[in-house]
């Protein structure tokens, strides 16, 4: 197949760099990011106790972002996953648990995007993910769960916050946040 050059001036220069610039914004919309906790492991696990929610901790040391949107500086600050309103992500949480206690048989993850108030309730418990143990005290649980959201004007002032809790004591450890940015705001 012949090789076709177009001209770098005139009519054709003008939509060949159009068609760069359309390119350039569509590929630099997108992108994703790799949050790895590293204080938090087998040895040394956060621990959870009987019904006390706590906020999923992730200091963030372990991070990839070679590959997130231009025009994103983060999408984990260390204690929240920030948004823009309009912005759709994809969200990935990774992380292991393990119950300590024989009454322990489950514990639930979500967003909470009211900046530490709680109200309105209805976005202080955002995609809640119930987790439950079925094989004991002391057995490991590789937890991995992903889901779609869309950022809203609360969301982008407050940032999320990763809440967890469990019904009885419960060891988190290897924690890990993989964000895509999927659909850029107008």
């Amino acid at each position: 197949m012949a090789q076709t050059n177009i001209p770098s001036t005139g009519l054709w220069g003008s939509i060949a760099a159009l068609l760069n610039t359309m390119f350039s914004e569509l590929f630099g919309s997108t992108g994703l990011a790799d949050y790895g906790d590293t204080q938090y492991t087998s040895v040394s696990p956060f621990q959870l106790t009987d019904g006390v929610i706590a906020n999923l901790p992730n200091n963030a040391l372990n991070t990839y972002d070679e590959q997130k949107p231009t025009d994103v500086t983060t999408f984990y600050d260390g204690s929240t996953i920030t948004g823009r309103n309009g912005d759709g992500l994809l969200i990935t949480f990774d992380f292991k648990a393990t119950p300590r206690a024989a009454g322990t048989t489950e514990v639930e993850v979500y967003l909470d995007i009211t900046g530490g108030t709680g109200t309105p309730a209805n976005l202080a418990k955002l995609y809640p993910r119930l987790i439950t143990f079925n094989k004991g005290v002391g057995v490991e649980k590789p937890i991995n769960f992903t889901f779609s959201a869309y950022t809203r004007d609360t969301w982008e002032l407050n940032g999320a916050v990763v809440k967890v809790v469990a019904n009885g004591a419960c060891d988190v450890y290897d924690i890990r946040y993989v964000i895509t940015r999927t659909h850029k705001a107008r």
